[in-house]
């Protein structure tokens, strides 16, 4: 390899890299390293959607199945496995937009002991106790909602104005509302 003096980035070296391990993969192979990719690419659009909303903090795990092109999505509650059921047309639409088609969108309710949100769910077969007073201090208080800036109100309108149905139109506006009054900021 002759030296030009030149000065690469990494970007600049990946994409040959890659299709020279793709080139040199078995097709069984080559479909296992396309679906990891595509795996990555739904992980990033969940959290591009879902992290730091309310939504998001009682999500205990995620699992992609690339066969089915579905996403599993576990809830710390049963309560959170019916709005997130309810919300998950709202989901794959807003991951349509990072760039993530998936074809469906399965909640199901967590096993026990899973944290999210920073906590931790007893076992199922244990009895519920009432929470200490140094559990509650640990908690801290319940994220206040903020209300949304006139440019806020403004960019909602416009992106649910496409909608030709007025309740369906109505409805995601007020879900999308929510969710951003309702989002956690690093500072909190």
């Amino acid at each position: 390899m002759k030296r030009t003096g030149e000065t690469h980035s990494l970007a600049d070296f990946i994409p040959s890299e890659r299709a020279r391990i793709m080139d040199g993969a078995s097709p069984v192979r080559r479909e296992q390293m396309r679906a990891a990719e595509s795996s990555r690419s739904v992980y990033r659009a969940w959290n591009e959607v879902c992290a730091g909303t309310r939504e998001g903090a009682h999500v205990t795990g995620l699992h992609y199945v690339p066969e089915s092109n579905e996403l599993i999505v576990y809830a710390d509650g049963s309560s959170w496995v019916g709005e997130l059921t309810m919300m998950r047309e709202i989901i794959r639409a807003r991951m349509l937009r990072h760039g993530a088609n998936i074809a469906d969108i399965k909640v199901r309710l967590s096993r026990g002991g899973y944290p999210a949100g920073g906590r931790v769910k007893a076992p199922a077969s244990s009895a519920p106790s009432p929470p200490s007073p140094a559990a509650t201090a640990k908690q801290g208080p319940v994220t206040p909602s903020r209300a949304l800036s006139a440019a806020e109100v403004s960019a909602l309108d416009e992106s649910v104005s496409p909608i030709g149905d007025d309740r369906l139109r109505e409805a995601l506006k007020k879900a999308m509302k929510a969710s951003f009054e309702h989002k956690i900021t690093k500072e909190e």
